[in-house]
């Protein structure tokens, strides 16, 4: 019996491609180590970490497929658009996006402006609707439903342990979960 006979009919297949926001330290890398673990390949995308970005690459493909580094400062909205598209021409179709990056600066109730909330806000909320939008769209354009595709978006146990710190940080975070819940219907 040659090899092509006992293989499992998945063999032939491209492995599963996940992009991972904030993927270059603490918790996103470890998402970005796990998935590969489990057999993805991952997009690895950081803003200014470079080398940790390299770091966790080079973690990933010592358990799976080679993936790829992405920089993006998701704050900018072209730049936040641009990101999924960079990665299917580069490493072709993406199947999943999980929204790890996040800026998460100091404010409260006190200090809290117009600002700070429109950082976090564009970083926590804006981003991860734009990049669901954008994995969207990609299923669609290869003809895989929306069933086809997953989406995880990284809440904060602040919105179910309120403290009033981080004020900003944490209403970017319930708002979040809130287009978590309207992008899911």
């Amino acid at each position: 019996m040659n090899a092509s006979a006992t293989a499992s009919p998945d063999a032939a297949q491209p492995p599963r491609t996940v992009l991972v926001t904030g993927a270059a330290r603490r918790l996103g890398r470890e998402i970005a180590i796990a998935a590969a673990r489990a057999g993805w390949r991952v997009a690895v995308h950081y803003q200014t970490s470079r080398q940790d970005a390299m770091d966790t690459l080079a973690a990933c493909a010592s358990q799976s497929s080679a993936g790829g580094l992405f920089d993006a400062d998701l704050s900018d909205e072209a730049a936040a658009r641009a990101l999924l598209p960079r990665v299917v021409a580069e490493l072709g179709a993406v199947d999943a996006v999980v929204n790890s990056a996040a800026l998460f600066d100091f404010d409260d109730a006190a200090s809290f402006g117009h600002a700070c909330m429109e950082r976090h806000w564009r970083v926590n909320t804006a981003a991860p609707v734009l990049l669901a939008q954008a994995l969207a769209d990609h299923l669609a354009a290869r003809g895989a439903g929306p069933a086809s595709g997953c989406v995880v978006n990284l809440l904060d146990q602040k919105l179910f342990n309120p403290n009033p710190d981080f004020f900003s940080y944490t209403l970017s975070k319930a708002a979040l979960q809130a287009a978590t819940t309207l992008l899911a219907q």
